[in-house]
This record gives structure tokens, sequence and C-alpha cells, in this order.
């Protein structure tokens, strides 16, 4: 079974959310940086920061 991180090549797991409080309180709890990114069917990711650059580079947009 291949997940979100093997097919987009991420260095750590994507915790994902439904709603965007819920991934923002996730994210600000985090001991290193983590950005919440806009996911895949709705969803919001919770990132790493070098996650988050690969990601943005390859078109997915920064929750605001």
């Amino acid at each position: 079974m291949t997940t979100l991180k093997t097919t987009l090549g991420l260095r750590n797991n994507i915790d994902q959310f439904s709603n965007l409080d819920a991934a923002q309180r996730w994210a600000n709890n985090c001991i290193k940086l983590h950005i919440v990114m806009l996911g895949d069917n709705g969803k919001y990711w919770v990132v790493c920061f070098a996650d988050a650059q690969k990601l943005s580079k390859i078109g997915y947009e920064i929750a605001a």
C-alpha cells in the first residue's frame, strides 16, 4: 500500500484534517515548525516546513 509520503516523495508522514481550526491547533502544538496546506479531497494537511516547500513547488497551496 502506498502512502502520501511515498507517493509525493516527502520526508515525514502527513497529518490530515477535515477542519482548518483543528489542523492549525495541531500545527501550533508541534515542537518543530509545521505548515497547514490545502490537500486533496477537501482535507487540510499538516506537514513539516521542508515538506511544505516540496508540496508548494508541485502546486499545493498553504492554507490561510
